[in-house]
């Protein structure tokens, strides 16, 4: 860019369709109407007309049904944007710090769909992750979870050794449709049904070294931050989470030389950090009410855009080191 272009641009005032702005005009259009919804006392769900409770529905379906029509599944999940860190006007909301959310360190996986329909055989629900695009059928397996639950997950990029899928919304539990709750309810929500869940005993395979998991057995939240009032907490905390990542423990099943609480301590990397409007419904497709900051950058040979967001952060705030 020229340096005169760069100087025009810069002392600009922000443009009416720049992120920020169009962010602000997507959250007044989802409380309106969300407050529609409440005045006509209808209750729109985005699941309606699935049916959760019957394995068979998900039988499939000969060659030539698939190729006809799309999986009912498909594109239900909700993506961040990029955050915007270059070109005109400011980059963080005036509220950033009051209005948003972080979730971090998002770990490295595969993004898809768990569906917890019932289980006609032994307890827990028959649980099915689906592909997040296309909705295909991805695994299933028995778990813990209620019924007539879907929630939005990262599949570990290591699950086969340490059995973890990561928990990063929850968008219906038992039979409740939770996609029009603001999100600051939805991760407490989400922690604490998945604190409540009944232990799942680690399947015998677990207890080799490596442990070896046929499918996922950990049900682990994505940590979240409700508040991102002090700057310093955000360089001291959440940044060299969506950096380095996080450590966890899963329990294995008893071997022979440790017969009595088996664990694993698993290292999981990070791919970078979400920041949520607090105040934001869950939406499918592309959301200007979520903004993501990768960790990895986008392109070869440029600067990853989490160290960009730490910089902004430290010249917004220069006594913080």
């Amino acid at each position: 860019m020229d340096p005169n272009t760069r100087v025009r641009s810069f002392k600009m005032p922000p443009l009416e369709n720049s992120q920020n702005s169009r962010r602000m005009r997507r959250l007044e259009e989802q409380k309106r109407s969300r407050s529609l919804r409440v005045d006509s006392a209808r209750n729109v769900d985005i699941f309606a007309g699935l049916s959760l409770n019957d394995v068979a529905m998900e039988e499939e379906k000969p060659a030539t049904d698939k190729a006809k029509r799309p999986s009912k599944w498909a594109n239900i999940l909700m993506y961040a944007e990029v955050l915007e860190m270059q070109g005109i006007g400011s980059v963080l909301p005036d509220d950033f710090g009051t209005a948003w959310m972080a979730v971090t360190p998002v770990p490295r996986g595969k993004r898809c769909l768990l569906v917890a329909y019932k289980n006609h055989g032994q307890g827990g629900a028959y649980v099915t992750l689906r592909s997040r695009l296309k909705g295909n059928q991805l695994m299933t397996f028995v778990s813990p979870l209620p019924t007539d639950t879907v929630l939005d997950c990262i599949l570990d990029e290591n699950w086969r050794t340490n059995g973890i899928l990561h928990v990063l919304d929850v968008l219906r539990w038992k039979s409740q449709d939770y996609t029009q709750c603001e999100a600051s309810f939805r991760f407490w929500w989400r922690d604490v049904k998945l604190q409540e869940l009944p232990r799942a005993h680690p399947p015998a395979s677990s207890s080799s070294r490596p442990p070896v998991f046929a499918h996922p057995h950990t049900f682990q939240p994505i940590p979240h931050f409700p508040s991102l009032q002090d700057p310093a907490f955000l360089l001291s905390t959440i940044i060299p989470l969506a950096r380095d990542g996080i450590s966890l423990t899963v329990p294995l099943a008893p071997s022979s030389e440790i017969p009595n609480n088996n664990q694993l301590v698993t290292h999981c990397q990070s791919d970078g950090v979400l920041f949520y409007v607090s105040e934001s419904s869950y939406e499918a497709g592309s959301s200007l009410l979520s903004a993501w900051v990768p960790l990895h950058p986008m392109n070869p040979g440029e600067e990853s855009p989490l160290e960009q967001f730490s910089r902004l952060i430290q010249a917004i705030v220069p006594s913080v080191s």
